[in-house]
């Protein structure tokens, strides 16, 4: 079993309470555990933290860092990725261009330099679920997922239309099963489809959607 000790940072921890004091931190096997009683114990491994702030990695629960539109804006604004100093190669880390809408490996770097360990794109269609999923995988150094979109998705909406809320379920579980996807996006449920056809928008739960 490997023991690390992250010493002499500043430890900020809302759920213990430890609010910028100096300290460590102690990881057994990749999960943090309490200090060891015994100060006899010595780490395998000791991280000099010193001016630096530990805390918890934190969660992007919402961002776009994968499928059509980031590949839109990347297509649209090559100049803008020119204008940014490159993420430069190094040992470990392959280069990538940044800018507004940074590369895959790039993307995850610039997450981890500002303490991300999780993040979830909010809006994938189940017909670029596959693309998207390749993308994740070139995305290093985060835990990751995302959510598909469903509010105005054509089969969902003809079977709601159909009155069968048994054939939604199987419907909705099939799409998150095949897609891969970590949850289901429902924004705007018949808004887009709205928009689409006319123009408007929906604004309650008993609007009239075309088609």
């Amino acid at each position: 079993m490997s023991l690390i000790e992250v010493s002499g940072g500043r430890i900020y921890d809302p759920l213990h309470t430890r609010n910028g004091e100096i300290g460590s931190v102690w990881i057994r096997d990749g999960k943090v555990i309490e200090a060891p009683g015994d100060s006899g114990v010595r780490a395998d491994r000791v991280i000099d933290a010193t001016g630096m702030v530990v805390m918890p990695g934190g969660i992007d629960m919402h961002c776009h860092i994968a499928g059509s539109k980031v590949n839109a804006a990347r297509a649209l604004l090559p100049e803008m990725s020119r204008r940014h100093r490159p993420l430069a190669a190094r040992k470990g880390i392959r280069s990538g261009t940044t800018g507004p809408v940074p590369s895959t490996f790039a993307t995850g770097a610039l997450y981890a330099g500002l303490g991300y360990t999780t993040a979830f794109d909010a809006a994938i269609s189940p017909l670029h679920a596959r693309h998207a999923l390749e993308e994740m995988h070139d995305t290093p150094f985060l835990d990751k997922g995302y959510f598909i979109l469903v509010g105005n998705n054509q089969l969902v909406m003809r079977e709601l239309v159909q009155g069968t809320p048994e054939s939604v379920r199987n419907l909705l579980s099939w799409l998150i099963r095949s897609t891969r996807g970590y949850a289901l996006k429902l924004v705007n449920p018949g808004g887009v489809e709205m928009w689409k056809q006319n123009g408007s928008t929906a604004k309650s739960l008993d609007d009239h959607v075309p088609h």
